[in-house]
């Protein structure tokens, strides 16, 4: 129960340690049952643990009920994001092979240098941003995240999601145009 070490009050974290003991056999089994997976089983219990310290306190009765449905709702939530997310890279992998393998610059080898090259220069530019802009950059075109999908792994706004979006390309546009007037 390692993970319980990020939140700093007391008493919401014997809570959550009581819930963990109490519910986390139901709660894997739950996540186990959308993802097939029980390692990240486990981890959707623990995040969801997390994210519902932002919903309790010193007060909250949690053998009841209502705080049971609440974490299984919140796991079962995160179990089909994953799962949804998972299912769309395989997607995209699939397109994208099945693509490949009518392309006939596939197995030209002078395209696929120019590639390399160029994965190389986008990979030196992004090292010169700053890390929040290669994070967002990285999981919006990276792993084709949506702004709301990004919000909330970021736990910013949406809002703020598109405006560092359009400053993390506008620096990138920057460092591009730097290096090419070198």
């Amino acid at each position: 129960m390692l993970f319980l070490t990020i939140i700093d009050d007391d008493i919401i974290r014997n809570h959550l340690e009581t819930m963990f003991i109490l519910y986390s056999k139901e709660l894997v089994y739950a996540s186990h049952s959308i993802l097939n997976d029980l390692y990240e089983a486990e981890d959707v219990v623990q995040s969801a643990l997390i994210k519902i310290s932002n919903h309790i306190d010193e007060n909250t009765d949690i053998k009841s009920r209502k705080t049971k449905g609440l974490l299984v709702l919140i796991v079962r939530r995160l179990s089909y994001n994953i799962y949804n997310q998972r299912k769309r890279r395989n997607e995209i992998s699939i397109d994208t092979i099945d693509q490949s393998l009518f392309d006939n610059n596939l197995f030209n080898p002078e395209l696929n240098i120019l590639r390399s090259e160029d994965r190389k220069k986008i990979s030196s530019i992004m090292n010169k941003l700053n890390s929040s802009y290669i994070d967002i950059l990285t999981l919006k075109y990276t792993y084709d995240y949506t702004d709301c999908e990004i919000a909330n792994l970021l736990n910013i706004s949406e809002g703020n999601v598109r405006t560092k979006l359009s400053r993390a390309r506008k620096a990138f546009q920057q460092v591009l145009g730097g290096d090419l007037n070198d």
